[in-house]
């Protein structure tokens, strides 16, 4: 049988290692939680350690022009021109979800922004998460998510006050559609804490959770590594 003081050698050992692991796990879920304003998925990094990575290319969207077809994908935009294939290096990494070619321009929606390519100029016209781009009357419509339809001119500048998005947005904000429940949805909102808090509070709750974690991780290393007073013999 074993002693107390086994059982406790078992508890201590396998928490130490599990410090650096529950550190890291800490301040990650912290940094997620204030991606809304941290924005790190348009941050670039150049770390000295690391090699080139290199994704497998899954496609989202495609348009096809005179000589050339253009490729949208979670990892960026590709130009494919018979067999040569190019990529446009402003774009890489970003996650490309819609395309529309007008002429010779093309406009790219993606969760980086809304670009637009001319020859070889890249601009970006939104700085924005954009699902959709379209063309009514020489005006392009962006579905730009919880941010509502944006309208833009045909020199990519936002038109302020525009009824087209007004009315659509309107009539949007007094529909609602029930949503069905699954056993993954409700594991998900558990997990983030959206069932327990809400949405709104949800990155809160999980900022909350990875300090509660990091508090912890860092007194283990003090309990763990701290120098245990000697006892006096008398």
């Amino acid at each position: 049988m074993l002693s107390f003081k086994q059982i406790r050698a078992w508890h201590k050992w396998p928490g130490i290692l599990f410090l650096f692991p529950a550190f890291l796990i800490s301040i990650t879920a912290i940094l997620l939680a204030l991606d809304g304003f941290l924005h790190m998925d348009r941050v670039k990094i150049n770390l000295p350690f690391t090699t080139d990575t290199y994704s497998e290319i899954e496609i989202k969207s495609m348009v096809a022009g005179a000589d050339r077809q253009y490729i949208g994908a979670k990892s960026g935009l590709y130009i494919v021109e018979g067999i040569r294939v190019s990529s446009i290096p402003e774009l890489a990494g970003s996650d490309v979800r819609s395309l529309l070619l007008v002429n010779d321009t093309l406009y790219i929606s993606s969760k980086q922004g809304l670009w637009r390519l001319t020859g070889s100029t890249v601009v970006r016209l939104i700085d924005k998460d954009v699902f959709h781009v379209s063309m009514s009357n020489n005006q392009l419509l962006v579905s730009a998510g919880k941010k509502g339809i944006i309208q833009l001119d045909h020199h990519g500048k936002e038109v302020k006050n525009n009824p087209l998005a007004g009315d659509i947005t309107s009539k949007l904000d007094g529909s609602k559609q029930k949503q069905p429940q699954t056993l993954h949805k409700l594991v998900i909102d558990l997990h983030t804490g959206e069932a327990i808090v809400g949405k709104t509070l949800m990155p809160f709750w999980i900022a909350f959770s990875g300090i509660q974690m990091l508090l912890l991780t860092l007194t283990g290393c003090w309990f763990a590594f701290r120098k245990k007073p000697g006892i006096r013999k008398l």
